[in-house]
């Protein structure tokens, strides 16, 4: 009796237990994510678009971003973790997480990372973010990172086209996006400008089901630019609520919210982090 190559095959997986490329991408696999993060089951749904609104420069909230994608992934979801990342680095970003712990070729030897002034997105902590990426692919978990920042006189147009771009090619991924606050808003207008548009504003009529959440926490200190000169940066104070959230994510999102989100992520006590090539030999230590 003659077999065909499908039936071979199909004997071998009987034999061996194989699995279709299907059943691996989405069957969950056991990771260190560190603890279950309270109010997540709210936003990781299945093909979920997440964006998370940061003050730039603090340790605390890309941490928060990987933490998060990572029990995203422990779940079988695959996720894209989107970066207020210049588009060119895409490349360069590609080729560091498929590569191997501790070898050559750091994403950070681009100009972008290397530049005068620093306004927190090329941190020492978003650097280990996608040292973090790495760490969780090699362990087997579906976690890509997406830069989305292409610039340009309207950059929250700019990076909404952007991510609608990304999504349209990867649908039922779940997508976990980090970005400075004020694009995070999903409400038209500014005290400054009534007409203003956000990037997650113009993301909505694509993504009705978006959540978008804020930065709470207990004050402490980021890396902060108050000019466009490499001296006006460094750590700076920032001071925290009255009442103290609780840690996690907490939706509230109401008809005369005033700030534009569904609800907050909380992190707890900021620290600044320091640019990750440049400034950082200038950088004090964080507050304890």
């Amino acid at each position: 009796m003659r077999l065909s190559l499908r039936s071979l095959l199909a004997a071998a997986c009987v034999l061996t237990g194989c699995r279709t490329a299907r059943e691996t991408a989405t069957a969950p696999v056991r990771a260190d994510c560190g603890p279950t993060i309270a109010g997540m089951e709210a936003v990781l749904k299945p093909s979920a678009f997440v964006v998370l609104g940061e003050i730039h420069g603090t340790q605390e909230a890309p941490a928060f971003a990987a933490r998060l994608a990572c029990h995203a992934a422990a779940l079988g979801q695959p996720v894209r973790l989107a970066l207020e990342l210049p588009v060119e680095e895409q490349a360069r970003i590609d080729t560091f997480v498929e590569g191997e712990a501790g070898t050559a070729g750091m994403p950070t030897d681009s100009a972008f990372w290397n530049r005068a002034v620093q306004d927190g997105r090329g941190s020492e902590a978003m650097r280990q973010l996608l040292e973090r990426v790495r760490e969780l692919r090699h362990a087997g978990l579906s976690v890509r990172v997406v830069a989305f920042d292409p610039g340009g006189s309207d950059r929250d147009t700019t990076m909404a086209d952007q991510l609608r771009q990304a999504r349209s090619q990867a649908r039922g991924d779940t997508f976990i996006v980090l970005v400075g606050n004020l694009h995070a808003r999903r409400d038209m207008g500014a005290p400054w400008d009534s007409k203003l548009r956000f990037m997650t504003h113009q993301l909505l009529d694509a993504e009705p089901g978006l959540v978008s959440l804020d930065l709470a926490n207990a004050g402490g200190s980021a890396w902060i630019c108050r000019g466009m000169t490499p001296d006006t940066c460094g750590p700076q104070p920032l001071r925290g609520p009255a009442e103290e959230q609780p840690l996690g994510i907490t939706l509230q999102k109401s008809a005369d919210d005033p700030d534009g989100y569904d609800g907050t992520y909380s992190v707890g006590a900021l620290h600044a982090s320091p640019p990750a090539h440049g400034a950082a030999s200038t950088a004090t230590p964080a507050p304890n």
